[in-house]
């Protein structure tokens, strides 16, 4: 018997001994990816449509202006400094959102939950997003501006849309420019509040 038939079986046999557990590993590894965010939906996905009736967590996760406002003009007049941007979230008329002030910048984003030391013992409190009933009819007022300290805020326009016409987890919008609009894009994100307050969280990062 020469050396290669002798140790042909053994290499074999640790083959053997070790796909088994290699298979799981990787089975687990892609089933955390897969649901690690499933918020942005891919091609073929199946996106999660709201519960009538269901309330949800909203707040934008981003925004990104046009170089220049919608009247072609520079963000702050006779300078080049990009804008400060601040947003709201308006539902029945009602302010339930406010995010805090990006400057110098135009592409602006936030998070769900506040991210301080402290905060992580708050629970609950740790959220910043307002919250909204997914109603047949209901409507969501996105309202942007340029905050200015010693002049009036410039607006860089509001984004009205159908409630029920977004879906759970990120809607990546993307607008044209026009004469009243100078968002170019919005990504608004929505959670289900039926769920335990640390799957919440996760999603609102």
């Amino acid at each position: 018997m020469t050396q290669n038939e002798n140790t042909t079986p053994s290499q074999a046999s640790w083959i053997g001994f070790l796909l088994p557990p290699l298979v799981v590993l990787a089975a687990g590894f892609l089933w955390i990816a897969a649901g690690r965010d499933d918020s942005r939906a891919g091609p073929g996905s199946v996106r999660r449509t709201l519960k009538p009736d269901g309330v949800y967590y909203v707040y934008v996760s981003q925004i990104e202006l046009f170089p220049t406002n919608q009247d072609n003009e520079p963000w702050d007049p006779g300078s080049t400094a990009s804008p400060d941007i601040r947003n709201r979230v308006v539902w029945q008329g009602n302010t339930i959102y406010e995010s805090n002030t990006n400057k110098d910048t135009l592409i602006a984003e936030w998070s769900g939950v506040n991210e301080g030391t402290l905060d992580k013992l708050l629970g609950e409190k740790m959220i910043r997003a307002g919250q909204v009933r997914a109603l047949k009819d209901g409507k969501l007022t996105i309202q942007v501006e340029d905050v200015d300290v010693l002049t009036p805020n410039d607006p860089a326009g509001i984004v009205e849309l159908k409630l029920m016409d977004l879906h759970e987890g990120i809607n990546d919008l993307s607008f044209e420019k026009t004469r009243g609009l100078g968002i170019k894009r919005i990504l608004i994100k929505l959670v289900s509040r039926d769920q335990p307050l640390e799957d919440i969280i996760g999603k609102l990062r």
